[in-house]
């Protein structure tokens, strides 16, 4: 899956989202109790707020889809251990993260052929690149290692999109939920996990 190029940023960078934000006061009235939700538990501070109103600007542009959404009040327990996993596990070894992509409408994710059960659906998830913009198999490596260290407990899921056989492809982007330990590849599936191969 792609890093984004500079015209998505300025789809859905900082910029946009606060023009979005405005549209609606509903909207707006909404975002903020989002953010003293995450104020309260304490993950207010491990990402941009902002940034989880991410569904996917790529297929949001593709699709002729709003960039954002907030999700439904109901799913915002949700990302929380995510986030925590995000702020205990992967920062202090990676550095700073972007959030790409959080929670996705069921429009969003037909259109980026996401699993029927993807865990965005649910704002469980959140795809992720380093601040950075770190690449290739040095990251992957580290992230592999972090979940074997994090180890079944953690409930960790690692989506890990390098391919050894591929050396050429250094995207950047990992997925992070906290629905159970496992970890998977470019191809989707627990087979495809580069962290077989660097284990």
């Amino acid at each position: 899956m792609p890093i984004w190029p500079p015209e998505f940023v300025v789809q859905d960078g900082e910029a946009a989202f606060g023009r979005w934000l405005e549209e609606d006061v509903e909207r707006v009235a909404k975002y903020r109790s989002f953010q003293a939700f995450l104020r309260e538990r304490g993950a207010d501070d491990i990402v941009p707020t902002w940034q989880l109103m991410r569904v996917d600007a790529f297929y949001a542009a593709k699709c002729e889809l709003s960039p954002f959404a907030i999700p439904p009040e109901n799913l915002w327990p949700n990302v929380v251990p995510a986030l925590k996993i995000v702020r205990d596990q992967i920062i202090p070894e990676t550095g700073p993260v972007t959030v790409l992509s959080s929670y996705r409408t069921q429009q969003v994710n037909v259109c980026a052929r996401g699993a029927s059960r993807s865990k965005h659906l649910s704002f469980s998830a959140l795809d992720l690149a380093t601040r950075d913009r770190q690449r290739g198999e040095a990251l992957y490596r580290r992230l592999c290692a972090i979940h074997t260290q994090a180890g079944p407990a953690s409930r960790m899921g690692l989506g890990a999109y390098f391919d050894p056989d591929q050396p050429g492809y250094a995207g950047g982007r990992f997925h992070i939920d906290a629905e159970g330990y496992r970890s998977w590849g470019r191809g989707y599936t627990a087979a495809s996990s580069p962290c077989k191969s660097f284990n």
